[in-house]
Protein backbone atom coordinates (compact mmCIF):
# COMPACT_ATOMS: atom_id res chain seq x y z
CA UNK A 1 0.00 0.00 0.00
CA UNK A 2 1.18 3.62 -0.26
CA UNK A 3 2.33 3.96 3.05
CA UNK A 4 2.81 8.36 4.50
CA UNK A 5 6.80 7.16 4.32
CA UNK A 6 6.05 6.66 0.74
CA UNK A 7 4.28 9.98 0.49
CA UNK A 8 6.74 11.71 2.20
CA UNK A 9 9.71 9.84 0.51
CA UNK A 10 8.17 10.70 -3.15
CA UNK A 11 7.41 14.48 -2.12
CA UNK A 12 10.87 15.47 -1.02
CA UNK A 13 12.41 13.19 -3.98
CA UNK A 14 9.95 14.83 -6.33
CA UNK A 15 10.61 18.55 -5.23
CA UNK A 16 14.19 17.70 -5.77
CA UNK A 17 14.24 17.04 -8.84
CA UNK A 18 12.29 20.12 -9.91
CA UNK A 19 14.51 21.81 -7.85
CA UNK A 20 17.61 21.00 -9.08
CA UNK A 21 18.30 23.33 -12.10
CA UNK A 22 18.89 26.49 -11.70
CA UNK A 23 20.91 25.18 -7.95
CA UNK A 24 24.28 26.09 -6.73
CA UNK A 25 26.47 22.86 -7.03
CA UNK A 26 26.73 22.44 -3.02
CA UNK A 27 22.73 22.14 -3.42
CA UNK A 28 22.75 19.81 -6.54
CA UNK A 29 25.24 17.12 -4.87
CA UNK A 30 22.70 17.09 -1.76
CA UNK A 31 19.09 17.83 -3.58
CA UNK A 32 19.28 13.95 -5.13
CA UNK A 33 20.22 11.19 -3.53
CA UNK A 34 23.35 9.37 -5.69
CA UNK A 35 22.76 6.30 -7.67
CA UNK A 36 25.29 4.06 -6.00
CA UNK A 37 23.18 4.26 -2.79
CA UNK A 38 20.78 2.09 -4.08
CA UNK A 39 21.05 -1.45 -3.10
CA UNK A 40 19.66 -2.85 -6.92
CA UNK A 41 20.00 -2.43 -9.93
CA UNK A 42 16.70 -1.60 -10.91
CA UNK A 43 16.87 1.61 -8.15
CA UNK A 44 19.89 2.83 -9.46
CA UNK A 45 18.96 3.02 -12.99
CA UNK A 46 15.12 4.65 -11.75
CA UNK A 47 17.98 7.12 -9.39
CA UNK A 48 19.64 8.10 -12.94
CA UNK A 49 16.95 8.67 -15.14
CA UNK A 50 14.77 10.89 -12.37
CA UNK A 51 15.20 14.24 -14.32
CA UNK A 52 14.26 12.54 -17.61
CA UNK A 53 10.61 13.08 -19.02
CA UNK A 54 8.83 9.65 -20.09
CA UNK A 55 7.48 9.48 -22.96
CA UNK A 56 4.30 7.35 -23.72
CA UNK A 57 5.88 4.30 -24.69
CA UNK A 58 8.26 4.60 -21.43
CA UNK A 59 4.96 3.25 -19.79
CA UNK A 60 5.64 -0.02 -18.20
CA UNK A 61 9.67 0.16 -18.48
CA UNK A 62 10.35 2.77 -15.82
CA UNK A 63 7.12 5.10 -16.19
CA UNK A 64 3.62 4.74 -15.22
CA UNK A 65 0.34 6.07 -16.54
CA UNK A 66 -1.41 8.50 -14.23
CA UNK A 67 -4.11 11.26 -14.95
CA UNK A 68 -3.71 11.50 -18.78
CA UNK A 69 -0.08 11.78 -18.02
CA UNK A 70 3.44 9.54 -17.69
CA UNK A 71 5.65 9.80 -14.92
CA UNK A 72 8.90 8.54 -13.92
CA UNK A 73 8.84 5.32 -11.11
CA UNK A 74 11.40 6.53 -8.13
CA UNK A 75 13.56 4.16 -6.50
CA UNK A 76 12.77 1.52 -4.10
CA UNK A 77 8.93 1.71 -5.20
CA UNK A 78 6.77 -1.26 -6.49
CA UNK A 79 3.94 -1.45 -8.18
CA UNK A 80 0.83 -3.35 -7.25
CA UNK A 81 -1.77 -2.70 -10.07
CA UNK A 82 -2.48 0.73 -11.29
CA UNK A 83 -3.16 2.55 -8.30
CA UNK A 84 -1.29 0.63 -5.48
CA UNK A 85 2.41 1.49 -4.42
CA UNK A 86 4.68 -0.30 -2.00
CA UNK A 87 8.09 0.73 -0.83
CA UNK A 88 10.80 -1.62 0.00
CA UNK A 89 11.99 -1.15 3.65
CA UNK A 90 15.20 0.22 3.84
CA UNK A 91 17.89 -2.18 4.09
CA UNK A 92 16.55 -3.64 0.86
CA UNK A 93 16.14 0.15 -0.71
CA UNK A 94 19.61 1.37 0.11
CA UNK A 95 23.24 -0.29 0.72
CA UNK A 96 23.94 -0.79 4.33
CA UNK A 97 27.05 -0.80 6.16
CA UNK A 98 27.96 -3.74 7.91
CA UNK A 99 26.71 -4.52 11.10
CA UNK A 100 28.83 -2.72 14.23
CA UNK A 101 28.69 -1.47 17.72
CA UNK A 102 26.97 2.21 18.10
CA UNK A 103 26.97 3.92 21.67
CA UNK A 104 25.21 7.77 21.70
CA UNK A 105 22.18 9.25 22.47
CA UNK A 106 18.49 8.64 21.29
CA UNK A 107 16.42 11.63 20.98
CA UNK A 108 12.72 10.33 21.09
CA UNK A 109 10.77 12.96 19.62
CA UNK A 110 7.35 12.94 17.94
CA UNK A 111 8.20 13.05 14.25
CA UNK A 112 11.76 14.22 14.89
CA UNK A 113 13.49 11.30 16.56
CA UNK A 114 17.47 10.59 15.83
CA UNK A 115 20.33 9.41 17.03
CA UNK A 116 23.56 11.44 18.02
CA UNK A 117 26.98 8.84 18.33
CA UNK A 118 29.53 9.43 21.06
CA UNK A 119 31.92 12.51 20.08
CA UNK A 120 29.61 13.95 17.89
CA UNK A 121 26.93 17.00 18.20
CA UNK A 122 23.53 17.41 17.36
CA UNK A 123 23.69 19.18 13.77
CA UNK A 124 21.85 22.80 14.14
CA UNK A 125 19.33 24.08 11.70
CA UNK A 126 20.15 27.64 10.25
CA UNK A 127 18.32 30.15 12.77
CA UNK A 128 18.08 32.91 9.50
CA UNK A 129 15.30 33.13 7.07
CA UNK A 130 15.04 30.89 4.53
CA UNK A 131 15.61 33.97 2.16
CA UNK A 132 18.87 34.85 3.95
CA UNK A 133 21.81 33.74 1.11
CA UNK A 134 23.48 30.36 1.79
CA UNK A 135 20.56 29.22 4.26
CA UNK A 136 19.44 26.55 1.82
CA UNK A 137 23.62 25.25 1.78
CA UNK A 138 23.42 25.48 5.92
CA UNK A 139 20.23 23.79 5.92
CA UNK A 140 21.15 20.83 3.93
CA UNK A 141 24.64 20.38 5.58
CA UNK A 142 22.24 20.18 9.02
CA UNK A 143 20.09 17.54 7.17
CA UNK A 144 23.04 15.66 6.10
CA UNK A 145 23.97 14.96 9.63
CA UNK A 146 20.72 13.79 10.76
CA UNK A 147 20.83 10.35 11.68
CA UNK A 148 17.19 8.77 12.19
CA UNK A 149 17.04 5.75 14.06
CA UNK A 150 14.67 3.34 13.22
CA UNK A 151 13.92 1.08 16.45
CA UNK A 152 11.31 -0.99 15.17
CA UNK A 153 12.91 -4.50 15.10
CA UNK A 154 14.12 -4.36 18.60
CA UNK A 155 12.24 -3.73 21.98
CA UNK A 156 12.36 -0.05 22.30
CA UNK A 157 9.31 1.61 22.88
CA UNK A 158 8.39 5.01 21.74
CA UNK A 159 7.53 7.30 25.23
CA UNK A 160 7.47 10.95 23.42
CA UNK A 161 8.06 13.92 26.13
CA UNK A 162 7.94 17.72 25.30
CA UNK A 163 11.56 18.85 24.13
CA UNK A 164 12.31 14.97 23.24
CA UNK A 165 13.12 12.10 25.66
CA UNK A 166 16.56 11.13 26.13
CA UNK A 167 18.12 7.24 26.26
CA UNK A 168 21.60 6.52 26.70
CA UNK A 169 21.80 3.59 23.72
CA UNK A 170 24.38 0.76 23.06
CA UNK A 171 23.54 -1.49 20.36
CA UNK A 172 24.13 -3.58 17.23
CA UNK A 173 23.02 -2.02 14.22
CA UNK A 174 23.52 -0.56 10.34
CA UNK A 175 23.44 2.42 8.55
CA UNK A 176 22.96 3.44 5.23
CA UNK A 177 25.61 3.90 2.65
CA UNK A 178 25.26 7.62 1.31
CA UNK A 179 23.14 10.23 1.73
CA UNK A 180 19.20 10.08 0.82
CA UNK A 181 15.94 11.59 2.44
CA UNK A 182 14.63 9.41 5.89
CA UNK A 183 12.62 9.53 8.55
CA UNK A 184 9.90 12.30 9.21
CA UNK A 185 9.61 14.40 5.86
CA UNK A 186 12.72 12.87 4.13
CA UNK A 187 14.48 15.50 7.06
CA UNK A 188 17.40 12.98 8.17
CA UNK A 189 20.39 12.81 5.78
CA UNK A 190 21.12 9.09 7.12
CA UNK A 191 19.03 6.29 9.00
CA UNK A 192 20.81 3.62 11.29
CA UNK A 193 18.41 0.16 11.81
CA UNK A 194 18.84 -1.03 15.08
CA UNK A 195 19.21 -4.98 15.21
CA UNK A 196 20.31 -5.69 18.75
CA UNK A 197 20.34 -3.60 22.00
CA UNK A 198 23.04 -3.85 24.34
CA UNK A 199 22.02 -1.22 26.68
CA UNK A 200 19.69 1.51 27.54
CA UNK A 201 19.45 4.17 30.12
CA UNK A 202 16.82 6.67 30.64
CA UNK A 203 18.14 10.46 31.10
CA UNK A 204 15.56 12.09 31.10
Amino acid sequence: MLTMRSVLALACTTAAAAAYAGQSDVVKALDLPKPEVYAQAEDRKRARLLTTPCAEADVGRGCYQQDGRAHREFPCTRRNGAATVEWLPTDQCYRMEAPRRYTGIWIDAFEGQHFIPDDTTAPERPRTSPETPGWREEFERARAATIWIDVSRVNLKHRHRAGGRKVRLEFIGRQTIGLGYFGHLGMSGKEIIVDRVIASTELN
